[in-house]
């Protein structure tokens, strides 16, 4: 049997990375700009970063992550809403 050449590998490799990778960061984009949080103790509304949106805890429920307010500084659920 002949080795698969460490081209052929890497391609096979880091091809589906990569495409991994730029569904995920077009998803996040497509969310940040589409989406904002209301706080339920201050009625601020804002929007995160893409940074944040990604790490942001999800709670089980669709459509409702953990975050904090930059306002008030209230950290618990709060649903994610449509611009």
């Amino acid at each position: 049997m002949n080795p698969a050449s460490p081209i052929a590998m890497l391609i096979q490799i880091i091809l589906p990375m990569g495409l991994a990778f730029l569904f995920v960061y077009k998803y996040i984009d497509i969310r940040t700009k589409t989406t904002h949080f209301v706080c339920p103790v201050c009625s601020c509304s804002f929007k995160l970063s893409k940074l944040n949106f990604a790490f942001a805890l999800k709670t089980g429920l669709l459509n409702e992550r953990i975050v904090t307010c930059p306002v008030c500084g209230y950290r618990g659920r709060m649903p994610v809403v449509k611009d």
